[in-house]
């Protein structure tokens, strides 16, 4: 998957003070439902199966097939692991994260005997779902004996002049401060001490948060036919990003500099707003048939806040070594993900099993960004001929041995860029065990997934990207109560 916007600073969207590129918009747009040891230990196919709490994020009208209330809660730790592949020098990290799949209730009420018609019961309920988690590490090294991050820095003063450092508070201007980049007068025009490479790169990026969706969800049942339900979704985004790049003197190829270093610090909040309508058909007792739209999720009060830290060493203890802050940043904008819409197919097996499986079409290119005093025209022209739109695929089934429940899934989720490179799918692989009686359950899960990247440490003519490989292991607990 190439990363079309360099999720690194130097894309140099400092000079006009605003942080937000179309990368940050995909990450909050990609969904990988997670939520109860079931619905992940199916594939999440749960789409025409319903009475799943974490179902409800889906397809709505899964509230529809709950008989009786119920209260469910799920913890989910798992492993992050990171592989990189930058020129030839390989690094794994690994990150331990446990959060939570979802807790949520859900009310049953029954009217009596032919006092609604033909519906059979009324539903509601509340509670939450995860649908992402942005925990990772990764280290990247390597020499590069072709550019620096100060090529960057002095080819942009050298065609678009500005005055430094004011004009380019958060990279150029802490550079220019920290001597690592200077005004030449001989050749007249900005220069460093690496103007041809030479450095050992390297690397260290963390990233935490997640993205949870509270849900209020009002459904019925008509019948025992037909099924509907409509979700009030409230997604809370939180993502933290820090970064150290850094090069140093790879050899003693480079006369005066011994090493920089460059921080950068990035938090992101944000609160959103989707509504999701669904229906579930059941023709005959062995078939299900469930449709669902989801609208896009309008966050209207999306903020950013980040700085940086620059600083330069120096062979000669006589010259200049500096630390340099920016200022901080911060800025409200606001964003709007794509549209969704979700087909299922489920066959019942008696009272022996099932199998279901749910195609969910997504364009990301339709994704948006937006503010009162910015337009975010070039990043909107970004995202709209970076992003594709195709479709993601979940298939699940779980058979049953009394009382318990055995189970497995897939899911593939697609390539959401339109240029060529490494592949930026993600593939899950689940299954699980289950135990269920009258008043209680109890599920167990694991789910293994993984997905590629290419990252570029800064955009710039024959720079070699990284090949990241991220692998997720998890493994989730789901006890419920019926009552």
């Amino acid at each position: 998957m190439k990363k079309l916007t360099v999720i690194f600073i130097t894309m140099l969207l400092a000079q006009t003070a605003f942080n937000q590129t179309s990368s940050d918009v995909l990450r909050y747009s990609r969904i990988y439902y997670s939520g109860t040891a079931r619905f992940v230990g199916t594939g999440g196919a749960f789409g025409a199966l319903g009475a799943d709490f974490s179902a409800l994020a889906v397809n709505p009208a899964g509230i529809g097939l709950y008989q009786g209330s119920e209260f469910s809660m799920t913890i989910a730790p798992s492993v992050e692991g990171v592989r990189t592949d930058y020129l030839k020098q390989m690094n794994t990290n690994n990150v331990v994260n446990v959060g939570m799949g979802n807790m949520g209730f859900v009310f049953t009420f029954k009217p009596q005997a032919g006092a609604a018609g033909p519906f059979r019961n009324f539903n509601i309920a509340f509670g939450m779902n995860r649908q992402n988690d942005f925990n990772s590490s990764f280290s990247i090294s390597g020499p590069n004996h072709n550019s620096s991050l100060l090529n960057v820095y002095t080819d942009k003063l050298n065609k678009t002049p500005g005055s430094v450092p004011s004009d380019y508070p958060f990279d150029i201007g802490p550079a220019y401060d920290a001597a690592l980049i200077y005004w030449d007068a001989g050749s007249k025009s900005y220069t460093s001490d690496q103007p041809h490479g030479g450095a050992w790169q390297s690397k260290q990026v963390n990233t935490f948060g997640s993205i949870n969706e509270f849900d209020i969800t009002l459904g019925a049942n008509l019948s025992d036919k037909l099924y509907f339900g409509i979700t009030f979704g409230v997604p809370f985004i939180r993502y933290y990003e820090n970064s150290t790049y850094s090069e140093s003197n790879n050899g003693d190829t480079i006369p005066f500099l011994r090493s920089m270093y460059y921080d950068y610090h990035l938090e992101t909040h944000g609160t959103g707003f989707v509504l999701k309508g669904g229906v579930i058909y059941r023709p005959f007792a062995w078939l299900r048939i469930g449709a669902a739209v989801h609208t896009p999720t309008w966050y209207s009060n999306m903020h950013d806040h980040w700085y940086s830290t620059t600083t330069s060493y120096f062979k000669d203890s006589t010259q200049w070594n500096g630390v340099i802050n920016s200022p901080v940043g911060d800025y409200n904008y606001y964003m709007r993900t794509p549209w969704r819409a979700i087909g299922s197919l489920a066959f019942i097996i008696g009272k022996f099993g099932l199998v279901s499986a749910e195609y969910e079409y997504v364009n990301y290119s339709q994704a948006k960004l937006n503010s009162s005093g910015y337009g975010y025209t070039t990043v909107n022209d970004e995202i709209a001929g970076s992003f594709q739109s195709w479709g993601n695929i979940r298939v699940g089934t779980e058979w049953r041995i009394a009382d318990f429940r055995i189970r497995a899934g897939a899911a593939y989720f697609s390539n959401p860029y339109t240029a060529s490179g490494v592949d930026g799918a993600r593939y899950t692989l689940s299954g699980g065990l289950g135990y269920r009686i009258k008043h209680f359950y109890a599920d167990l899960t694991y789910q293994w997934a993984q997905s590629k990247e290419e990252y570029y440490l800064y955009n710039y003519a024959g720079m070699v990207p990284s090949t990241n490989t991220y692998t997720t292991s998890t493994v989730l607990t789901t006890i419920g109560f019926r009552f």
